[in-house]
């Protein structure tokens, strides 16, 4: 049997121009997967970017917020803990379509309800529901960019894909914050204008969800090989884990980037709507300029997708995460001594900079996790890396919490480009220990002879 890791391209299987697909998979499947990912990432950060407007305008809520907010996070993360490597171990069984759509519908009913909240804890209680449907789409959103592409191919494929996400943020989730201020300048209130925004991104996550179900392929990756019990399916991920330095490292890499970027989602707009209502910015002005310049960000990751998407394929993929988290630390510390963003349009070269340092993170780990998970058992082991993910939310938020709280508001950017740049050592020890996947390869082939 091939190594799975193997830069050796097959072409007898489809393409789609220099991707090479997995046997199997169709065009269609992937475009499937493109469009569903796009919305998924466009939902997350919609509810992301205008939960600041639900606290202050819908709750009242004028202290605090950031400490509430981190909160939130740790209750949808905890949550995330407990579901994702259940379902990610279950889709090595049943197949990724059940539990990808499943997700759709949930986020669906979560959107019509959030506008319903009247209390913080209320607010609280129906984010974790949705944040139930957000675990079973982001889970089998990396699942599926991890089984689609040939392993020589993936860093493209994950960096299209990505270029897709950005473009669900900038659509629907920078696109739809537009909406309150909209609906507000025909006279509806606040309150009224969040409800119909957040209602209109339910009836899109419910025609997602009919597209995801008739597009993504059916079925296990596995094909005809046996299906294992649960437990056993679930003990043999645990198991490759341990044994594999690069897939420690992914998983570690999977919670400090889960950070980076929920960080980001959060505490950006929280900042920019802070430092508004300080100097007497109306709440719906903020959030419109919160949306903008974050999607910005994402209008700079997308444009350099493929830049990154080209390295991570051409150089060893540890390498190419020490470049990738090297950038992040960059565009972390501009946010962190980022000029005030309604007086300074440098604030739009550091949106530039921060959307940079968010790209090379979304292609750089997935891509290091998908070429050293074996197929069989991918999905258990994206769920391990993912409940890492969880970990690293859940601290990397209480923690920005706390500082944006009682520090600064750019306190959560300067904690998290110090983070970056500490993980960078561990990074370069990994690739200094085990050497290229060609060098492991190679070795290999020298010993079967």
């Amino acid at each position: 049997m091939p190594d799975h890791r193997t830069f050796s391209i097959d072409k007898t299987q489809r393409h789609i121009g220099p991707i090479w697909l997995s046997p199997g998979i169709a065009p269609r499947n992937v475009f499937t997967l493109f469009v569903s990912a796009a919305m998924a990432i466009g939902f997350i950060n919609l509810l992301n970017l205008i939960q600041p407007l639900l606290l202050q305008e819908q709750l009242g809520m004028t202290t605090g917020e950031g400490d509430f907010t981190a909160n939130v996070y740790i209750a949808l993360e905890i949550t995330s803990l407990i579901v994702v490597i259940p379902l990610a171990n279950l889709s090595d069984i049943t197949g990724r379509r059940p539990i990808f759509t499943s997700g759709f519908l949930i986020i669906c009913l979560g959107l019509i309800i959030i506008p319903t909240a009247t209390t913080g804890f209320e607010l609280m209680l129906y984010r974790i529901f949705t944040s139930v449907g957000v675990a079973c789409c982001t889970t089998m959103m990396a699942s599926l960019a991890a089984d689609y592409p040939q392993n020589a191919s993936r860093g493209k494929f994950i960096g299209i894909n990505g270029i897709f996400a950005a473009l669900g943020v900038i659509i629907v989730g920078s696109g739809l914050t537009q909406l309150p201020k909209l609906f507000a300048s025909m006279g509806y209130t606040v309150t009224e204008s969040t409800s119909f925004t957040l209602w209109i991104g339910g009836v899109l996550a419910i025609v997602t969800a009919a597209v995801t179900f008739t597009g993504i392929k059916k079925g296990r990756v596995a094909g005809d090989q046996e299906k294992l019990p649960y437990l056993e399916n679930m003990r043999i991920g645990f198991s490759e884990i341990r044994g594999n330095p690069r897939l420690i490292l992914g998983c570690g890499a999977t919670a400090l980037s889960r950070g980076d970027l929920t960080v980001l989602a959060t505490f950006f707009a929280l900042w920019v709507q802070k430092v508004g209502a300080d100097q007497g910015i109306e709440a719906v002005s903020a959030s419109a300029t919160a949306g903008r310049l974050f999607g910005l960000m994402q209008m700079a990751m997308l444009l350099f997708m493929p830049v990154i998407a080209i390295i991570v394929d051409r150089l060893d993929r540890v390498t190419a995460l020490s470049i990738s988290i090297s950038l992040a630390a960059v565009g972390y510390f501009a946010l962190g001594f980022a000029p005030n963003p309604f007086e300074s349009d440098l604030i739009y070269i550091v949106a530039v900079l921060a959307g940079i340092g968010e790209a090379v993170i979304l292609v750089s780990v997935p891509s290091l996790i998908g070429q050293e998970a074996p197929a069989r058992f991918r999905g258990s082991i994206i769920g391990v890396a993912a409940s890492f993910g969880a970990v690293g939310i859940i601290l990397t938020n209480k923690a920005s919490g706390y500082l944006f709280d009682n520090w600064s508001y750019q306190g959560p950017f300067i904690f998290m480009a110090l983070l970056n740049s500490s993980a960078l050592l561990w990074t370069v020890s990994v690739r200094l220990k085990t050497g290229t996947t060609r060098d492991q390869q190679q070795a290999m082939v020298s010993t079967e002879n």
